[in-house]
């Protein structure tokens, strides 16, 4: 095993917990009441569109494109604020272990970065200097599995990827690496193997899954 690709979001930190809190944060400055506390795990693993239609049906307003499209880039603000409170008191049990543990044995760590915010997380946990890579960098390729293991020059038959949500394990098998899906059992069926938690995983089970595959 040469390479792991691994995703921020239920790997390194729960972003969805702090993107609720940006988002009720800008609840409170549009509309001048904040979130219910029971919205968070409804909004759980949501695209920032459908977050943004659960807020205004919640609070019966409509937006039309453009409003909608400054409402976002309000609610990035306050998620920049958020991140910038991150430290390695918000790191998930056992990301830290395991993100070393593939450090210690060679393995070339690359992550996965959804929305800009990775590197500068990354660097608030302290594990940049663990961290081979984050991005892609570019878009040389469509799907970012494979532009990640081109750029941390391994091949995608000698690596993982840990990951969380339906789309990156349908992106990763594509691109034909080893899959650990951390979660929901029925969303991660096709993961070659399922947790879950990241607690729950250990550099030597990762390296038997993908032995087994080979």
């Amino acid at each position: 095993m040469k390479g792991a690709i691994l995703n921020v979001n239920n790997i390194i930190v729960d972003v969805d917990q702090l993107q609720f809190a940006a988002w009720r944060d800008l609840a409170m400055y549009e509309y001048g009441m904040g979130l219910p506390g029971k919205m968070a795990a409804r909004l759980k693993g949501q695209s920032r569109d459908q977050v943004l239609d659960a807020v205004l049906a919640h609070f019966k307003q409509t937006a039309t494109a453009a409003e909608r499209q400054e409402i976002l880039a309000e609610q990035d603000k306050f998620y920049e604020k958020t991140l910038a409170t991150v430290d390695e008191s918000k790191l998930l049990p056992n990301a830290q272990q395991l993100v070393i543990s593939l450090y210690d044995h060679y393995v070339k760590v690359g992550i996965h970065d959804l929305d800009g915010h990775a590197a500068d997380l990354i660097k608030q946990v302290k594990l940049d200097g663990y961290v081979d890579l984050v991005g892609p960098k570019d878009d040389a390729d469509d799907n970012p599995y494979t532009a990640l293991v081109d750029q941390l020059d391994v091949s995608a038959a000698g690596s993982i990827a840990v990951v969380t949500k339906p789309t990156d394990l349908g992106q990763a098998t594509a691109a034909g690496l080893t899959t650990i899906g951390v979660g929901d059992a029925t969303e991660l069926k096709g993961a070659d193997y399922q947790v879950s938690l990241v607690g729950d995983l250990r550099y030597q089970m990762l390296e038997k899954v993908w032995e087994d595959k080979q």
